[in-house]
C-alpha cells in the first residue's frame, strides 16, 4: 500500500483507540513501526481487518492481529496455461 493509505488507517485506529496515540516521541516511533508492515499489505485487505477489529475489539490491535499478506504469484500455473494453449495449435503429423 502507499505511505498515504497507510497513515489513513493509522489516523482511523487512532480515532477509535484513544491510547493508539500518535503524539509525542513514542508516537513517531509507532507511526514508523507501523508504516513499515503496514506498506508490505494490500490496503483493502487491512482495511477490513482494522474495521473489524475496531467492530469487536475494546483495545487497539498488534501489527500481528491485523497483518494481511500479498498472495505469492504461482508462475508454475500459469507457464501450465501456456502450454496448454500451445498444445492446442500444435500441428498434428
Amino acid at each position: 500500500m502507499e505511505k498515504a493509505e497507510a497513515m489513513k488507517l493509522l489516523l482511523r485506529l487512532s480515532a477509535a483507540y484513544p491510547r493508539f496515540d500518535l503524539s509525542g516521541d513514542v508516537g513517531k516511533e509507532r507511526i514508523e513501526l507501523w508504516m513499515d508492515h503496514l506498506q508490505k499489505m494490500p490496503f483493502e485487505a487491512a482495511k477490513i481487518k482494522i474495521n473489524e477489529h475496531i467492530a469487536n475489539k475494546p483495545f487497539p490491535p498488534t501489527i500481528a492481529e491485523i497483518s494481511v499478506k500479498q498472495p505469492e504469484k504461482n508462475e508454475f500455473l500459469e507457464q501450465q496455461k501456456e502450454w496448454e494453449r500451445n498444445a492446442k495449435h500444435a500441428k498434428k503429423p
